[in-house]
């Protein structure tokens, strides 16, 4: 059963599995969509997504139109969307925003990240980014971008780094989750999700904390 982080009559906000799909797909057996109606008894809305790589807070709606209302807020009306990434190298300056256009599916469009660096060692940092906008693979792009690659990123990042990685340290995944989400809502609805459990093994092999 997926952790529930919050829930409500409107919506629940889930800590996603890292390599769960949330939509059904070619070579997907049961998408998060599936699990949620069975485990849950209503079928959900999306109103966001996660990669299938990427744990982390996810919003589902229970009725249209609770995914309506949720949809605006996701859209850049309010809704603070923050990850955590295991890079390759030190962010240089350690906190700031990375603009500029990233690709989606065949166009390129503007977006913004702002980052900020948490920890480092062994030549990896720990970055937190927040979006400002909300395009596909945003992080990914900008930080790769940036010089400073998600570990385990196998379409964005650094495969030489991502091989020494995965012989040295038994890093095979993406180094990336959501790690909270805040809604503008009356009351305002705040919640984090832990570190998916090969992040956290990683961070402790190397001997960086994850605060």
């Amino acid at each position: 059963m997926i952790p529930v982080l919050h829930s409500d009559d409107d919506f629940l906000i889930l800590d996603k599995p890292s390599g769960l799909a949330v939509q059904p797909g070619e070579g997907v057996r049961i998408c998060l969509l599936d699990a949620v109606e069975r485990d849950y008894g209503f079928k959900p809305y999306l109103v966001h997504r996660l990669d299938r790589e990427t744990s982390g807070c996810l919003a589902v709606a229970r009725s249209p139109r609770a995914a309506s209302m949720l949809s605006a807020l996701m859209g850049g009306n309010g809704a603070v969307k923050r990850y955590r990434a295991i890079v390759v190298g030190r962010p240089e300056p350690a906190s700031g925003i990375l603009g500029g256009k990233v690709r989606v599916r065949e166009r390129m469009v503007d977006a913004e990240t702002r980052y900020r660096t948490l920890a480092g060692a062994a030549g990896f940092s720990l970055v937190e980014a927040e979006l400002g906008t909300g395009r596909n693979h945003q992080i990914r792009q900008h930080l790769a971008g940036a010089g400073w690659p998600i570990l385990g990123d196998d379409r964005h990042g650094d495969f030489k780094a991502n091989k020494a990685a995965a012989a040295g340290w038994g890093a095979k995944r993406l180094m990336l989750y959501a790690c909270a989400l805040t809604l503008p809502l009356q009351p305002p609805v705040s919640v984090t999700a832990p570190a998916p459990p090969h992040f956290a093994d990683f961070c402790a092999r190397v001997g960086m904390e994850n605060p």
